[in-house]
């Protein structure tokens, strides 16, 4: 059986519809257009082992790991088995260090760190001047954070 050809038509009009519905929906949960200003990843990261390593002390984890000077916290946290996340919704739809959740909150107790983003001083607006996002954090020498500081 060999279709009408005007039958094919409405069968190839109905998956095109169909394709275009679904782009219109998978659209719907893109990220916006103009998010706030949010720290960038660093634009060249060396193949060999920077001389610029610094220490960042986890006080309430007793651990301390070396991680490159400008790196962002976050990174370094997570490349050292540091949890960041307070619960399994935090694990599994965190915004992957955009600064749009909240959820890599810490405390800075001391240290050499970047200052404070637009959207850290958004999503943070409640909290210390000390709490930081992660994701948002360059450390630019030896710090100590409490990783979790709400819990």
């Amino acid at each position: 059986g060999d279709q009408h050809p005007l039958k094919q038509e409405m069968n190839k009009s109905a998956t095109l519809l169909a394709l275009a519905g679904m782009v219109e929906l998978a659209s719907a949960f893109t990220a916006p257009s103009a998010p706030m200003p949010l720290r960038q990843q660093r634009a060249t990261t060396s193949a060999v082992s920077s001389l610029n390593m610094v220490k960042v002390t986890v006080a309430n984890a007793g651990t301390e790991f070396d991680m490159e000077q400008g790196e962002i916290l976050r990174n370094g946290m997570n490349a050292n088995g540091q949890e960041l996340y307070y619960t399994m919704k935090g694990k599994l739809f965190n915004c992957n260090g955009g600064g749009q959740c909240g959820t890599c909150k810490v405390e800075v107790q001391s240290g050499n760190v970047s200052g404070r983003t637009d959207a850290e001083n958004k999503l943070l607006a409640n909290d210390p001047p000390t709490f930081r996002l992660a994701c948002q954090t360059l450390v630019n020498g030896p710090c100590v954070i409490k990783n979790k500081p709400d819990a």
